[in-house]
């Protein structure tokens, strides 16, 4: 993309980043008409939902640009009735301290007490408060072969998870958002999940 915005402005200096800078990209995002930032705090496109990646393009030199869109979450709260641990505080305010994408990703010593047996079934992050939004009946599967799990963790029962060994982590997650937790934290997971 950098090469062909260069082509078309003439020399440039950029950077393109997805989830990979300190950027507020839901921010920008948002001011540029992409969605709305939505009561669960996810950048919204009316056409596609928030299940989505949001990449940015910072560069020096100045480009026509889209304006923001209206906020279209209205009197809906289910992202806020839904969350199992509170954690949205408020409309538009989340408490990342209570989610549980912080329990089970960026939490490396033990669940508190008052949290435990509120997972559901997350082991490794929270979608929750995207799964009841209204907006994402609007949302597609994608096609990116790169985010497909792994075929033998498609195949795992109740068993393999019980009996899941550091080496069988290592080979399932090699490529996965999952190595964050490490084994040991996903090992502490799913022992909170379902109760």
């Amino acid at each position: 993309m950098i090469k062909i915005i260069g082509s078309e402005v003439g020399d440039i200096n950029a950077r393109a980043f997805v989830d990979s800078a300190p950027i507020m990209d839901k921010v920008w995002a948002e001011k540029s008409g992409l969605g709305w930032v939505g009561k669960n705090t996810n950048l919204i496109h009316p056409k596609k939902g928030s299940f989505f990646f949001v990449a940015e393009i910072v560069l020096d030199v100045e480009l026509d640009y889209d304006n923001p869109i209206n906020d279209y979450c209205g009197t809906c709260t289910k992202c806020i009735d839904e969350c199992p641990t509170g954690a949205i505080v408020e409309p538009y305010v989340v408490d990342g301290s209570k989610c549980i994408s912080y329990f089970t990703i960026e939490l490396k010593s033990d669940i508190p007490i008052e949290q435990q047996g509120k997972f559901e079934k997350w082991a490794f992050g929270c979608d929750i408060c995207q799964d009841v939004c209204p907006w994402n009946k609007f949302s597609k599967p994608h096609s990116e072969e790169a985010f497909s799990p792994n075929p033998k963790l498609l195949s795992f029962t109740g068993k393999d998870w019980e009996e899941l060994s550091e080496d069988v982590f290592k080979e399932i997650f090699k490529r996965s958002a999952v190595k964050r937790t490490k084994f040991e934290g996903l090992k502490r997971n799913l022992k909170f999940i379902g109760n």
